[in-house]
């Protein structure tokens, strides 16, 4: 039984090289050794995958952002063209009521000094007016003095 008990607390390890006798409270210290190792790298390995996962966030959040910003600008400089085009199109309108209000008034115009010549005048104040042209006696001349100025009787309105 004791040997039983020396091959239970002996460990080998196989290979090409010569065999080295462990015992199985350092096989186990060894194991526990590596397990910590393996444990730390993960935690390290967690670490730089979290550390990474924060970055990849935060310039996803940057990148939504500057989406956010041009597509603001982009739909403003669409309100603003659709704005200048539409001013474009009533200078165009107004520009063409001004012209033709221009020509309508030329019209009137004309129409009015041909119908207020002063030979139509003269006929009809002679003839349905009975007017005649006064004589010498009738018209008074007078002077002026120095002073040029106005009296103001009223006030004037705005």
């Amino acid at each position: 039984m004791t040997f039983l008990k020396e091959i239970k607390n002996y460990m080998y390890e196989s290979g090409s090289a010569a065999h080295k006798i462990m015992t199985l409270p350092e096989y186990e210290e060894l194991e526990e050794r590596r397990r910590e190792e393996n444990e730390k790298k993960k935690r390290e390995q967690a670490k730089i995958n979290a550390r990474t996962l924060r970055r990849n966030r935060l310039n996803s959040i940057k990148l939504l952002i500057g989406l956010v910003v041009f597509g603001s600008y982009f739909c403003s400089y669409i309100y603003l063209q659709n704005g200048i085009t539409t001013s474009m199109k009533n200078i165009g309108t107004v520009s063409k009521e001004l012209s033709n209000l221009r020509a309508q008034n030329a019209a009137t115009e004309s129409r009015i000094a041909t119908t207020t010549s002063l030979d139509r005048i003269k006929k009809i104040a002679t003839k349905k007016l009975g007017m005649v042209y006064a004589n010498k006696g009738q018209i008074v001349y007078y002077t002026m003095d120095d002073e040029d100025y106005m009296s103001q009787y009223k006030e004037v309105l705005d």
